[in-house]
């Protein structure tokens, strides 16, 4: 029985071109017809008529049929082959490797625990993150870390459970002997500290002269005494300054300790600030280079006021009562706003600021403003920033300064001189604005460091050694023999704008040999030094 949607009279026929197939009438034999699905046209005859019969599962005898059963057939199994038994899987933990989680997780433990070993020593100090903190709560710190550290490990390892256990308990061994052994500081602040001893050298002072054995019992002087002796055992010529300071904010320590210590030029390795209640710090200065008078000084700053500042003499401390205003920055709109009247003015008080950062932003905005009002001022300040100030501040300070500064002022030039020395003797290359600077004031003394500049670097400072003129013309005559091309040629353009008559027979004599470039150079040098002369 043929399907419903066929008829026996029927062809069934296949598109030459697509391979289509259509049921077409009897009457349609030997007729041109065209395909439905792909438009080609081609004659109905025996090529494109299906002959093939339909057939069903059963009807042939075909064991290639097999693999369309709709009923999966067994394999044929031998009596005399064995199945094969399979041991049993075995678990992916114990040959896979860790994943990048566990990993990350070890060395945080290991890192972690590390970091609190390192802290229970370095904090163990007088001053330090743990001053003040008891030997029992170290102990906790480092049994905290160690425990969980060390259950960190165990997990991070699945694969050798017993070697991280044994190497999480020696981790947790030696960081419970840290506290142990760094005891330092370890007593409360205020309470078993040492003091000074129980008679006090009598002090005069005309600031406060009763005061002074009280103040000495609360500052506790054991870090000022210490620090004393030890300079004096080791034959220091300075000696310890003690600063105390009052109402002082612990967001603003550092910036006061960084700032006494650079003002003062104190060791920085050894000076220390050390905190005490109520918001008061002791800051010991190891051998500061100035006089206590002149510390006395650098402290008012702090106060805004040099009458709050108070000198012990015998204590060989300084009292100041820090106003923490002088620690906040103006309105950074006005303090941008060149055409705001407050520019100046704020600008100005930012030059007096203790803050590096603030300092530098300042003298920035200032080298871009037109020196109207406080010009006097604001020179002598940028003049002051000069001493200790690194390469890139020397750089906004000359360019400042360069637009401040009158023609006629020589301590700019004096100040940032005595910078561009400092930096060629530590090693460091001066910025260009500096440079540039001295050349437009016509510092002459400056001509050995730009030509040492100008041999290693010709293309750069060939503009400004020029401009220096006439000076710098025995030194450049040295470099016509060096084995860069470079610099002789460079040096051949600067005799040409600022040489004499004596440089035409050292010029003369490179001429032989040299090539068509380097003789070009030479021609135009010479003539330049005859229409001068």
């Amino acid at each position: 029985m043929l399907p419903p949607h066929e008829h026996p009279d029927n062809l069934q026929i296949r598109c030459p071109a697509c391979g289509q197939r259509f049921n077409v009438g009897v009457d349609l034999r030997d007729r041109t017809v065209e395909c439905g699905s792909c438009e080609h046209r081609f004659r109905i005859d025996d090529d494109v008529i299906i002959r093939s019969r339909k057939f069903y599962p059963g009807e042939r005898r075909d064991p290639r049929l097999d693999m369309f059963a709709r009923v999966p057939h067994a394999p044929p199994v031998s009596p005399n082959i064995q199945t094969v038994a399979y041991a049993p899987e075995p678990s992916h933990a114990s040959f896979e490797p860790p994943s990048p989680l566990r990993t990350m997780v070890g060395i945080a433990a290991v890192v972690g625990m590390i970091f609190i070993g390192v802290l229970l020593m370095g904090g163990a100090r007088y001053g330090g993150m743990l001053d003040g903190v008891s030997t029992l709560k170290r102990l906790g710190l480092a049994g905290f870390a160690g425990v969980a550290g060390g259950a960190l490990l165990v997990y991070a390892n699945p694969r050798g459970r017993r070697k991280a256990v044994a190497v999480a308990l020696l981790l947790l061994a030696g960081l419970l002997a840290v506290p142990l052994t760094f005891t330092t500081a370890s007593e409360p602040i205020a309470s078993n500290r040492p003091v000074v001893p129980a008679q006090p050298v009598p002090v005069k002072t005309a600031q406060a002269p009763d005061r002074s054995s009280e103040l000495a019992d609360r500052m506790v002087l054991e870090p000022l005494i210490k620090e004393t002796s030890r300079l004096a055992a080791d034959g220091a010529p300075g000696r310890a300054v003690g600063v105390w300071l009052r109402n002082l904010r612990d967001s603003n320590r550092f910036l006061v300790r960084d700032y006494l210590i650079n003002a003062t030029g104190a060791d920085v390795l050894h000076s220390n600030l050390y905190t005490r209640p109520d918001d008061e710090w002791l800051l010991v200065l190891s051998g500061p280079s100035v006089s206590l008078e002149s510390a006395t000084q650098a402290a008012s700053r702090l106060a805004g006021d040099v009458d709050a500042t108070r000198i012990h003499e015998k204590l060989n401390v300084v009292e100041v009562t820090v106003n923490n205003a002088i620690f906040v920055a103006g309105p950074l709109e006005k303090l941008q706003d060149k055409g705001d009247p407050a520019f100046y003015d704020l600008n100005r008080r930012e030059l007096e600021s203790i803050d590096p950062d603030r300092i530098t932003k300042a003298v920035k905005r200032l080298a871009e403003a037109e020196p109207k009002i406080y010009r006097e001022d604001i020179t002598r300040l940028l003049i002051q920033h000069v001493r200790g100030a690194d390469a890139a501040l020397l750089g906004n300070l000359a360019k400042a300064l360069g637009i401040w500064a009158t023609p006629e002022d020589t301590k700019s030039a004096v100040a940032l001189e005595a910078g561009l020395r400092r930096l060629r003797e530590t090693g460091v290359v001066p910025p260009h604005d500096l440079v540039a600077f001295l050349v437009s004031r016509k510092a002459v003394a400056i001509a050995p460091i730009v030509d040492e500049l100008w041999a290693s670097d010709p293309t750069t400072w060939e503009p400004l050694y020029g401009d220096l003129g006439p000076v710098i013309e025995p030194l450049v005559l040295k470099h016509l023999s060096d084995v860069k091309i470079s610099v002789r040629q460079s040096g051949l353009r600067l005799l040409g704008k600022t040489g004499t008559s004596k440089s035409v027979a050292p010029i003369s004599a490179l001429a032989s040999g040299a090539d068509p470039e380097t003789k070009v150079i030479i021609d135009r040098a010479l003539k330049a030094i005859q229409e001068r002369h």
